[in-house]
């Protein structure tokens, strides 16, 4: 007997299913859909199929990006027989005027792309490339793997160089465009080598590898004018800021500074456009070159510039900003037309000229909004005058209102962005660039108004403290707090070293102002200094400024003239920026004894912070 419909139909229509509402599953409408003039349908028992988990598309990321990685070793095994690599006749002879490899532990050979010893044995050439350049990060599958690893943790907030084609450089191993890539190239390899699962060497080797390398590429940088020179020493910029070397990496952006100029990249840029109408006009993508791609990399590389030049400054009283020409220029294009090929990208000659990306959120705040905070605090001010601190106070709470207005602006300008761009991304807010954005502009409110709150004993203060800067202050911090909770720790590991200083800025207040006031320490200080330790298993500077934190943490009722942490670290008439290096240099130095006195008692707080016992100090 054929089963009729009624019978093989168990379930309630979609409408009512998805109200929670009873069915009576009448045909063709039930009398809910009848009654309330909905569509009804009935969803066909076989073709019934189960919603997305959460977490299923990032766990699908994760292993498309693991797939293309594996397919980008095989490939470099592939184009790379081992006959070929001990093959002498192949040898490149270089000359004093081609770049050559820089790590002189192995030399440039003309095969594709692949590193060799000095004196290759007959033997080593049996040996497939996996296991013969174990040691070699120029090597394959080493060099792809640096590569990829550079792109899918460091490029999301570094994205100065166009992936796409970057790898097809590496993978096909095409010689001109290696060539002129070859610092780039070293500097990342210097800046992922302690990432790397392939290489078989120790600490050590890696730590004088890339010693080596820094060294090397900056002598070659400053006898060169070219993109990837800037782009090179933009890399070693960041990378001594996040060893705790701050004048080195200044003095690598200053290097990449007048490289760009040599280069007229600046100059390049249409600063007389006139401004744009809304966040959605169009702008004609700006030509200097033949590639497209390249005008961008160009374009990026200049901002770049700037945004180091201004965030990693923050609190400096030497009147940073620079005179800017007025108007328009453009900003790099969106994250999705970056990713695309370089065919596609030269196709594509319009963007939007505002919000188009994260990475321009972040310019703008940088070259807009911090400027004004560089320029006021390098002006000179009498606090014990009380016309001079009236004008100050008026002055200071007009900029804070000035970052109050654009950070609803800005998180406006996220919405609109996430809608655009990042509507398929599971956790949009949490991206890379908006993370970093969201915090220093809370560094640059504490940094604008933390002279100002109270001092704790032992600290001359000679005018009374405000209130209104103590509560902003506050406020920036929970802020930061919050942000940073809300960060998974794969995020921390791989964050921006800027970030570092950001809650290092929030860590330290915290600790003064509730000393000042004589309170217990604030539970966000958990959540600071909790993403200092996860961020100090890969960036040092975050493991100095959670050594300094503990070190203030576990001596918290001790009187200041009797603190074993510098006294310059409690005084907040001195910005973070201000006592930042002597800090470290103290902590590295003196305060090495005291640093491991206080890991002897207090464990470091692998889990939580509460492992310092803050709430029993306090």
């Amino acid at each position: 007997m054929a089963s009729t419909p009624s019978a093989d139909r168990k379930i309630a229509c979609n409408a009512c299913r998805h109200r929670k509402t009873a069915c009576d599953r009448r045909q063709p409408k039930c009398g809910l859909c009848v009654k309330n003039y909905r569509e009804c349908e009935y969803a066909t028992q076989g073709r019934q199929h189960p919603g997305l988990r959460a977490g299923y598309v990032s766990r699908l990321e994760k292993r498309i990006d693991q797939l293309e990685s594996r397919l980008v070793l095989l490939e470099s095994r592939i184009d790379n027989p081992a006959s070929q690599s001990g093959n002498p006749a192949t040898r490149r002879t270089v000359d004093s005027g081609t770049p050559e490899n820089l790590y002189t532990g192995a030399s440039y050979d003309e095969t594709p792309y692949s590193y060799q010893d000095d004196q290759p044995s007959r033997e080593a050439s049996t040996v497939t490339p996996a296991a013969a350049n174990t040691t070699d990060p120029f090597a394959e599958p080493a060099l792809s793997e640096l590569c990829m690893i550079w792109f899918q943790k460091y490029h999301r907030w570094f994205p100065i160089m166009h992936q796409p084609s970057f790898m097809e450089m590496v993978t096909q191993r095409r010689g001109a465009g290696f060539l002129d890539k070859d610092l780039a190239v070293h500097a990342i390899v210097a800046m992922t080598l302690f990432d790397s699962k392939i290489l078989s060497l120790d600490q050590q080797r890696r730590g004088e590898i890339q010693h080596q390398l820094t060294e090397n590429i900056l002598t070659e940088s400053m006898g060169r004018k070219t993109l990837d020179a800037v782009q090179a020493m933009l890399i070693l910029s960041v990378l001594h800021y996040s060893e705790g070397h701050f004048m080195r990496s200044w003095n690598s952006l200053a290097i990449a500074r007048r490289i760009a100029e040599h280069l007229s990249i600046g100059q390049s840029l249409d600063f007389d456009s006139p401004s744009a109408s809304s966040p959605t006009a169009l702008r004609r993508l700006s030509t200097f070159t033949n590639s497209a791609m390249q005008d961008e990399e160009r374009l990026r590389a200049y901002w770049m510039i700037e945004m180091l030049d201004s965030l990693s400054v923050i609190g400096a009283r030497h009147g940073n900003a620079r005179t800017r020409s007025a108007g328009n220029p453009p900003l790099p294009c969106s994250d999705s037309l970056w990713t695309l090929p370089e065919t596609v990208l030269s196709a594509s000659p319009a963007r939007p000229y505002s919000s188009c990306s994260a990475f321009s959120l972040c310019i703008i705040f940088a070259v807009s909004e911090v400027s004004i905070v560089h320029r006021f605090l390098s002006k000179a001010v009498d606090m014990t005058d009380f016309e001079q601190r009236d004008q100050w106070q008026a002055e200071a709470q007009r900029i804070d209102e000035r970052l109050t207005a654009w950070r609803d602006e800005f998180v406006a300008a996220v919405f609109r962005l996430i809608n655009a761009e990042y509507a398929h991304h599971e956790r949009p807010e949490m991206d890379a660039q908006v993370v970093l954005c969201n915090c220093v502009l809370n560094t640059a409110v504490i940094t604008l108004l933390h002279q100002r709150s109270p001092c704790a004993e032992g600290i001359d203060q000679s005018v009374e403290p405000w209130a209104f800067a103590s509560s902003r202050c506050v406020y920036a911090c929970e802020n930061t707090a919050f942000k940073v909770r809300q960060m998974d720790e794969d995020e921390l590991l791989i964050c921006h070293p800027l970030l570092v200083f950001s809650i290092f800025v929030a860590a330290r207040f915290y600790i003064v102002h509730s000393k000042a006031l004589d309170a217990n320490v604030p539970t966000n200080l958990h959540s600071l200094a909790f993403a200092l330790h996860t961020c100090g298993r890969r960036w040092p500077l975050a493991r100095f400024f959670e050594d300094i934190i503990r070190i203030a943490v576990a001596e918290y009722r001790t009187p200041i003239v009797a603190s074993k942490v510098p006294k310059e670290f409690y005084d907040l008439r001195l910005t973070t920026f201000e006592v930042a290096e002597p800090l470290i240099e103290w902590v590295q130095g003196p305060g090495a004894e005291v640093v491991r006195a206080v890991s002897a008692t207090q464990a470091h707080g692998a889990t939580t912070f509460a492992r310092m016992e803050v709430d029993v100090l306090a």
